[in-house]
């Protein structure tokens, strides 16, 4: 019997999930492998703690649709600080409502 510390049971689809298999902030394609996330054509044999030395693995459907949203998630996130860092390198004043005011009277 396999246990896992219940915090790591996902609160959308029930399942347990582990490690992050993408540590560099890109989630995988969703039909790269089960085990590493590796698109098929580039995949070959590759060595993972969860599956040891392994070739390309159909993830699972669960996989699939939690990657898609991974993704969606990762671009919607990319555009909302797109936003940010144009205004930030046009110079826009990015403070709050108060320090406005307090910069505008200071002008004055």
């Amino acid at each position: 019997m396999i246990t896992r510390h219940p915090s790591t049971r996902c609160q959308t689809c029930g399942l347990h999930h582990g490690q992050v298999r993408h540590p560099d902030g890109t989630p995988p394609t969703p039909y790269g492998c089960r085990w590493c996330g590796i698109d098929p054509a580039e995949h070959r044999a590759r060595r993972t703690a969860a599956a040891g030395l392994h070739t390309w693995a159909r993830p699972t459907r669960a996989q699939i649709l939690a990657r898609m949203r991974a993704r969606r998630a990762a671009r919607a996130e990319a555009r909302r600080l797109a936003a940010v860092l144009v205004a930030f390198e046009r110079g826009a004043g990015l403070v709050g409502p108060a320090e406005r005011r307090r910069r505008e009277r200071a002008a004055r």
